[in-house]
């Protein structure tokens, strides 16, 4: 692995990449690539990393003809590049890849075909051993299985008709209540951050007005927002892990109706903003994707329930459930792709219950009711014989 520079034919600096892998199984295997012409250092680095990806990848498909599990997780990553897995985004794409990487070192040159489903068990109670969520541990569950599907299909995989997490019961995860604030708590939030002048508060309350997601605050700029049709469009979101915009959660564009309060919070934006292009200041802490901390903090010194930054939507989504607007305009609005989320909401609202039990009659008439409690009544006063 070597980075070296030369002169080319005008004189002009350029790099060359040459790298090796060998295997340490069989020695005798190694792999050579080298790159000329790069135009960069910073260019040149890249290239070095992805030629000996390469390298270490044909390298494993040597030693096993393609059968390690090094071997299906690479050739797995390659897949989702193409045009068969773009329904994938890229940023989903590299973290399926990076977090195989990452948990399944144990396994990277044995055959894929000798996993069985005590490695995976064994796995998943690594996972539990280090704090992982039981959310995290289902997505593990479902990239390996499309990993091991993927290998038997494209024949990377022998011997085998289905992936050992077939038949796998992970814990189950509790559905917890969502973090929310009543209207009456969410009008204090709002009315301390203003007149204690928070560098928070049209952040707080663009998100109580939107249902936006934090990172979709910070990508919108004053270019989204239709004045005339009285619209923001939601196509972007910010990625504070990859530092990066990208697109939206579910990979979808939306519109979100701006009301008349809303109106006049981007308005009194509008008129601090100067000429910067996206509408909400940027605040280092939410860069670095912090912004939640700063929420908890507030709501304690405010005494109203300490809620992160994202449950702002879920007050959005429940204040809107609760004043009768149908669930489906909510599902578009907020950009879910269907309604299992709502129904969270749906029942925090508590709009499915109220009024129900007012059905059961199964008390006595109110007369009745009166007679037996001065019957007991008197009968308790009675006085004892001796």
């Amino acid at each position: 692995m070597a980075i070296t520079s030369y002169q080319g034919k005008n004189g002009e600096p350029l790099w060359k990449v040459a790298v090796q892998a060998r295997s340490e199984i069989k020695p005798s295997i190694r792999i050579q690539k080298a790159k000329f012409g790069i135009t960069s250092e910073r260019e040149a680095a890249k290239i070095d990393k992805d030629l000996q990806r390469e390298c270490e990848r044909e390298v494993l498909k040597k030693e096993t003809q393609g059968s390690s599990w090094g071997a299906v997780v690479e050739s797995f990553g390659e897949y989702l590049k193409s045009d068969q897995a773009r329904r994938l985004n890229d940023l989903t794409r590299q973290e399926y890849v990076a977090t195989i990487r990452k948990h399944t070192q144990s396994w990277w040159r044995r055959p894929a075909s000798s996993i069985v489903k005590s490695d995976v068990r064994e796995l998943f109670a690594s996972l539990v051993a280090q704090g992982f969520s039981v959310g995290h541990q289902k997505k593990m569950k479902v990239v390996i299985n499309r990993m091991f599907v993927y290998g038997i299909e494209y024949r990377l995989i022998h011997g085998i008709q289905q992936s050992p997490t077939v038949g796998l019961q992970l814990a189950r995860e509790e559905d917890a209540v969502p973090e929310i604030l009543t209207l009456a708590e969410i009008r204090t939030l709002l009315s301390s951050a203003r007149t204690l002048e928070s560098k928070w508060y049209y952040h707080w309350a663009l998100a109580l007005l939107t249902g936006m997601r934090s990172g979709e605050l910070y990508a919108l700029l004053w270019t989204d927002i239709d004045w005339e049709n009285n619209a923001i469009t939601v196509s972007k979101s910010f990625s504070s892990k990859h530092k990066c915009i990208k697109s939206t959660k579910s990979g979808h564009w939306r519109t979100v109706p701006i009301s008349s309060e809303l109106k006049s919070l981007l308005l009194e934006i509008k008129a601090k903003a100067g000429d910067r292009a996206n509408v909400l200041p940027r605040i280092w802490i939410w860069t670095i994707g912090l912004q939640a901390g700063e929420l908890r903090k507030f709501c304690k010194g405010m005494g109203i329930p300490s809620i992160r930054f994202h449950a702002l939507r879920a007050c959005f989504a429940t204040q809107l459930i609760r004043n009768g607007v149908p669930p489906i305009q909510i599902q578009k609005i907020c950009g879910w792709k269907d309604l299992k989320t709502m129904q969270r909401y749906i029942r925090l609202a508590g709009i499915e219950v109220t009024g129900a039990t007012e059905v059961l009659k199964v008390l006595p008439p109110q007369e009745i009711a009166a007679k037996v409690v001065n019957l007991f009544t008197r009968e308790s006063v009675k006085p004892q014989s001796d």
